[in-house]
C-alpha cells in the first residue's frame, strides 16, 4: 500500500530530508520539486507531506506555538471558496428571517445570553468586526467583539466608538451611530467585570465567547452560517455599492483602478489587508464582471427605505439579483465557466 504521508526530518541549518514512514528516503525529482513549491516554513515541526500530489491537504505541521497548520491543494482552495460564496449568497436571501429573530431576542429584558449574542451579531452586521478569541487576547493582546473591554469603549457626539488593537496588532477605531446600539452598549457598561459583552446565568455573570456567538447564529438561522459569513457578505456589499456609486469607467485601466480603490476601502473597513480582502471577503463575480465590461449592481433610483427594519436593503436585493445572474446555482452553466475565466483574469 502506498504511504499516505511523507515525513520531514532535519533542520534548516543542516538541511531537510524527506522519507517514507518506514525510513526509506524520497529521491524523486518531481516529488521533491512539489515539496519545495509548497514553501513549508522551516520553523514547522512534525511536518507531514501528502504522498498524493492531488490530495486536498498537501501538508500539515506544528508551528512555533504548537498550533496545527495546513497547506491545501489549489483546487481544494478554489472549491472551498466557491462553496463559501454560494453559502453566503444563500444566507443573504435568508437575512430578513434571521434579522427578525435577532431583533426579537435583542428586545428581551435583562441580560440573557440570547440578547447579548443577538446584539453581537447585529453589531457584526453593522461594523463587520471579528469575533475575537480568548487565545488571541491571551497570547497576542489583540481583541475582537467578544473580547472587547469596557476600556475600549467611548461615547462622543452621539456616536459609540470602539478603540482597540485587532488581529495582526492593527489599531482599530470604529464607530456606531445607531441609537439602539448606543443604548445597548451603555447598559452593558454598568455590568461587573472588564469585558463588555457578558450575560447573566444562574445568578452570576458569564463572558460570551466566539463559539457561543456562532452557535447562537446557527440556531437562529437553522443552518451553520458563521460570523465570518456576515463579514464576507458585508465586504461584498460594500465593494459592490462602492463600484456602483462611481461614474462609468470606459477603459480597462479605469476599471482596474476603481477595483483597487474599492478593495482598499473595504479592507480598511474590515481591518484586513487589501490582498486578504480581495481573496476572501469580496465575491469574485463582483470584481470580475466589473473588470470585464463595467457591470455593476442596479439599485433603483432613490434607494427606497425598507418597509421593516429586518428586510434587506435595496442594495442587498440588487446584489442578490446580480449574483443570481452572474453566479448561478448550476455550476455547469456556461456563465459559470465564463466566470471562472474572468476570475482568473482578475
Amino acid at each position: 500500500m502506498a504511504p499516505k504521508w511523507i515525513l520531514r526530518k532535519g533542520t534548516k541549518a543542516g538541511g531537510f530530508r524527506y522519507s517514507r514512514p518506514d525510513g526509506r528516503p524520497i529521491r524523486g525529482k518531481d516529488t521533491l520539486g512539489r515539496i519545495d513549491a509548497l514553501r513549508i516554513p522551516p520553523a514547522w515541526r512534525d511536518v507531514h507531506v501528502a504522498a498524493n500530489p492531488r490530495a486536498p491537504i498537501q501538508v500539515w505541521g506544528l508551528d512555533a506555538r504548537g498550533r496545527k497548520q495546513y497547506r491545501y491543494h489549489a483546487r481544494a482552495v478554489e472549491k472551498g471558496e466557491r462553496r463559501k460564496h454560494y453559502r453566503v449568497r444563500q444566507m443573504a436571501k435568508e437575512l430578513p428571517a434571521i434579522r427578525k429573530k435577532l431583533l426579537k431576542d435583542f428586545r428581551r429584558r435583562g441580560f440573557p445570553e440570547e440578547k447579548i449574542c443577538a446584539g453581537i451579531v447585529l453589531l457584526i452586521s453593522e461594523a463587520f468586526m471579528r469575533t475575537g478569541s480568548d487565545r488571541y487576547e491571551r497570547e497576542n493582546n489583540t481583541f475582537g467583539i467578544t473580547t472587547i473591554r469596557k476600556s475600549h469603549v467611548s461615547f462622543e457626539n452621539d456616536r459609540l466608538f470602539f478603540d482597540y488593537v485587532a488581529k495582526r496588532s492593527i489599531q482599530r477605531r470604529q464607530f456606531i451611530v445607531s441609537e439602539r446600539m448606543i443604548r445597548f452598549v451603555e447598559s452593558l457598561m454598568a455590568t461587573p467585570g472588564p469585558r463588555l459583552f457578558r450575560y447573566q446565568y444562574d445568578g452570576g455573570w458569564m463572558d460570551v465567547d466566539s463559539r457561543e456567538v456562532n452557535e447562537y447564529l446557527q440556531r437562529v438561522a437553522k443552518f451553520p452560517y458563521t460570523a465570518k459569513d456576515l463579514r464576507t457578505w458585508g465586504g461584498t456589499l460594500r465593494a459592490a455599492t462602492w463600484l456602483a456609486d462611481q461614474p462609468p469607467a470606459r477603459s480597462p485601466s479605469a476599471r482596474k483602478k476603481n477595483v483597487l480603490m474599492a478593495v482598499r476601502s473595504v479592507a480598511s473597513e474590515l481591518g484586513n489587508t487589501p490582498a486578504i480582502c480581495r481573496k476572501s471577503y469580496v465575491h469574485p463575480a463582483v470584481l470580475a464582471r466589473y473588470l470585464k465590461n463595467g457591470a455593476i449592481i442596479e439599485v433603483p433610483d432613490g434607494r427606497a427605505r425598507r418597509r421593516a427594519e429586518w428586510e434587506n436593503t435595496a442594495e442587498e436585493e440588487a446584489l442578490i439579483e446580480f449574483l443570481d445572474r452572474h453566479f448561478p446555482e448550476r455550476r455547469t452553466d456556461p456563465r459559470g465557466r465564463a466566470l471562472s475565466e474572468a476570475e482568473s483574469a482578475a
